[in-house]
């Protein structure tokens, strides 16, 4: 992923929810923010999925 030209966006997490995202990242050996970017684009996938199907 690259992160050129991409201004850093900061970001308040519960800290169960960072907690649970650094294991995820550890677990899969990406850096924090990837695995968020990750995480928020397999949820949006995620629900883009569900309205296509509630709409059929």
């Amino acid at each position: 992923m690259k992160t050129r030209g991409i201004n850093p966006f900061g970001l308040r997490l519960q800290p169960g929810l960072k907690d649970a995202a650094m294991a995820e990242a550890k677990k899969y050996h990406h850096s924090l923010n990837v695995e968020i970017s990750l995480l928020i684009e397999e949820a949006l996938n995620a629900r883009q999925q569900k309205s296509q199907k509630q709409q059929a």
